[in-house]
């Protein structure tokens, strides 16, 4: 996806994360939550928390935190 006129391909760096749930594709979410829930602990998933704990993006930030308690409380996911 485009992130302020550089490529950026899908890191666990939350400036990335925050721009991916604000301005990306679905493209863009399906691959964020496909490194989710290969590790629901992991370095994405803590990402993604604390984007959504620290930000809130209309109609986005909710269905995320939803994603990553299922994903947690199981410990695995369907993406």
């Amino acid at each position: 996806m485009q992130h302020r006129h550089l490529v950026m391909e899908i890191s666990a760096n939350t400036a990335v994360i925050a721009d991916i749930l604000e301005r990306g594709t679905l493209a863009d979410w399906r691959k964020l939550a496909r490194e989710v829930c290969k590790d629901p602990q992991g370095p994405y998933a803590r990402a993604v928390r604390r984007v959504v704990e620290n930000t809130h993006f209309y109609g986005t930030t909710i269905l995320w935190k939803d994603f990553l308690d299922q994903c947690q409380e199981e410990n695995s996911c369907t993406s």
